[in-house]
């Protein structure tokens, strides 16, 4: 059983690091430019919703809400 579970292990890491090392360095930062930009884009759209949804129900806020983003 202890060799298949190693064996396994040797063929994963051998993957992964195939798999990283396909990549040079400027691809990497393009991938995670790319990934940070869509994450940000999420993150935004999540907190605008939420935002909405507050001011939907307490509209006394409102001119708090745009008086801060003056």
């Amino acid at each position: 059983m202890k060799e298949k579970i190693s064996s396994t292990l040797a063929y994963f890491f051998a993957w992964l690091l195939a798999f990283f090392g396909a990549f040079s360095l400027q691809d990497w930062a393009t991938i995670i430019g790319v990934g940070l930009a869509i994450g940000t884009f999420f993150v935004n759209r999540y907190y605008r919703k939420k935002t909405y949804k507050l001011l939907q129900q307490h509209p006394e806020l409102r001119d708090l809400y745009e008086e801060s983003n003056r």
